[in-house]
């Protein structure tokens, strides 16, 4: 076991993440599919993949439902396969996914 998993839980790191102002966070500019992973394209010029299967939702969307998408810079919505991912989620991970 991981001395950071010792030290704090994960209900303690989302509460953190969650108390974590959207103004203090980059905006997403651009989102791609590349293969099996989604690329998230910051503001600050950062590009964070996440793996497609954490989005079981995305994962099972055609190509066409996946490149229709709208951001507000802070979350990225799916309406045709009503999922929601947020740049807290890219940021810090899985266990911020509802």
């Amino acid at each position: 076991m991981s001395i950071a998993k010792d030290i704090r839980s994960k209900k303690q790191t989302a509460g953190w993440v969650n108390d974590l102002p959207y103004s203090q966070l980059p905006r997403i500019s651009e989102v791609a599919f590349v293969k099996d992973e989604i690329a998230f394209v910051l503001d600050d010029e950062r590009i964070i993949y996440i793996p497609l299967s954490w989005s079981k939702k995305l994962q099972k969307a055609k190509p066409r439902q996946r490149q229709n998408f709208k951001t507000n810079g802070i979350h990225v919505f799916w309406d045709d396969v009503d999922e929601i991912i947020g740049v807290k989620n890219i940021l810090f991970g899985k266990e911020l996914f509802v």
